[in-house]
């Protein structure tokens, strides 16, 4: 044990330092171990009887034990509620280390496109709430079917081309949904009674949900190893999608005519340059199939893509590629780098259809409701991934084993984002097409805070489809 602490650390199971108390002067590689997995609330950090023998230590708060996951590092300092916005990281708490060199995680809230003031009475009084990123769900903030009006401001990321803020009437951003469009020649839009809007659009204390969605236009790749599949069709035609723009180009990376590819039309993927998008879309199958892998060139270049923030989706990834040594196995394998296989392991196996559970994270990030509820049942499912590695968001799963069916990772400043959807012919298609939609929209979201090609990343502005640098 430490004999002089550089910092002692109160952790608190309620906020503003209420409820069960638990005092810290060295790391923990699970709070389980102190009674405090997942409940801590609220922190107090105070400078320790060993603290100016190194005045730069702070405490880290680790989501995952073993000091894994995202991380919330504090100086010394009172913090009465670490839920909310700027560190939404309250309840999540696994682990507790302390470092010298750490910088603390500054008082972030994110890209802010608007700032919606919501209110319980009319005339923007009574219980007033903040918003400036989505919410799944108003019971969070205590404010589920009780506003009766709203103002909507530019934020300080509000975007070139304007921004929608959608209020929905059920959590999850189903049901009637309200649509507010602060347009680029706008910097307010106010609703005093949300009794006054015409009866069909009424919406008074029935708001249960939030979507901001900035406006822009967004590139998309779309890459295609297996000729069977209808989605480049679909995307393709998917050029405006609730306000945003898509530019879309497609590549055919497959040149082998006996394994469902074209050898007229088939580039390498690694001729094409990545940097030029902030979306890659890589059908089902593409990546390879049938013992052949297809992207090998460009394993590197995708983890660059998505380490600087670039946006890569999945569909269904076949299990049967064959391993680097040419050995077939029935085990679960996995081969190729573009995704960091090797600092987060994943496999593929193989898996017939089945019914699928949308997990409480996949219904925070809209996938699944915006802009159209899809009945996940309805899709026709192919192999799966299995990964017991944390980072690993899983959006979806199987209802019999709990595979994962949906996927996200956070690599560098980008995501990755999977879902094993059947596309290889035209009726398949069809029934994805609504989550193709929704996926694209979902993606755009995610490239627009994250892609180095918009405009809130610094380098690029968009207008009518053309980029400028500008300083």
């Amino acid at each position: 044990m430490t004999n002089m602490p550089r910092l002692v650390v109160e952790v608190f199971e309620h906020v503003n330092f209420q409820g069960r108390k638990v005092t810290l002067i060295e790391s923990i590689p699970n709070t389980a171990e102190i009674g405090a997995q997942d409940i801590i609330s609220s922190i107090k950090i105070y400078k320790g009887p060993g603290f100016n023998a190194s005045p730069n230590y702070k405490a880290i708060f680790h989501e995952h034990e073993n000091y894994r996951g995202r991380r919330l590092v504090l100086a010394p300092g009172f913090y009465p509620n670490i839920h909310e916005i700027p560190y939404n990281f309250g309840d999540t708490i696994t682990a507790i280390s302390f470092s010298p060199s750490a910088h603390p995680t500054p008082p972030e809230y994110g890209a802010v496109p608007v700032v919606i003031e919501v209110f319980r009475d009319v005339d923007f009084s009574g219980q007033r709430s903040v918003i400036m990123r989505d919410v799944s769900s108003m019971f969070d903030i205590g404010m589920n079917d009780t506003i009766s009006s709203i103002r909507v401001q530019r934020g300080p990321s509000f975007p070139f081309s304007g921004c929608h803020a959608i209020f929905y009437e059920h959590v999850n951003f189903e049901g009637r949904r309200l649509n507010l469009n602060l347009s680029t020649q706008e910097f307010q839009l106010a609703i005093r009674n949300l009794r006054s809007l015409p009866h069909s659009q009424s919406f008074s204390d029935i708001i249960s949900s939030v979507k901001i969605v900035p406006l822009g236009a967004f590139r998309v790749l779309i890459v295609v190893g297996d000729n069977q599949t209808g989605e480049p069709a679909v995307l393709e035609s998917l050029t405006t999608v609730e306000g945003l723009e898509f530019q879309l180009t497609t590549v055919h990376i497959n040149d082998n005519p006996d394994n469902r590819g074209d050898a007229n039309n088939a580039v390498r993927l690694s001729s094409v340059t990545l940097s030029e998008y902030d979306i890659i879309w890589f059908t089902w199958f593409a990546t390879g199939h049938d013992g052949e892998y297809f992207i090998e060139d460009a394993d590197a270049a995708i983890q660059d893509f998505v380490r600087k923030g670039g946006i890569v989706w999945a569909s269904a990834m076949d299990n049967n590629i064959t391993p680097p040594d040419g050995v077939h196995t029935t085990e679960p394998s996995w081969r190729g780098d573009w995704l960091p296989v090797a600092q987060h392991p994943i496999d593929v196996i193989n898996a017939e259809d089945c019914n699928v559970r949308i997990t409480s994270d996949g219904q925070k990030t809209g996938l699944f409701t915006w802009p159209h509820k899809i009945n996940v049942d309805t899709l026709i499912t192919d192999d799966h991934w299995v990964t017991n590695d944390a980072s690993y968001h899983k959006l979806a799963v199987r209802e019999d084993n709990d595979g994962a069916i949906g996927v996200q990772l956070q690599w560098g400043e980008g995501y990755y984002v999977g879902f094993a959807v059947d596309t290889r012919d035209a009726y398949r298609t069809a029934i994805a097409k609504p989550l193709i939609e929704n996926a694209l929209c979902y993606l755009a979201s995610l490239a627009w805070q994250t892609s180095p090609r918009q405009p809130l990343k610094g380098r690029y502005r968009t207008h009518q489809s053309n980029y400028r640098h500008f300083r």
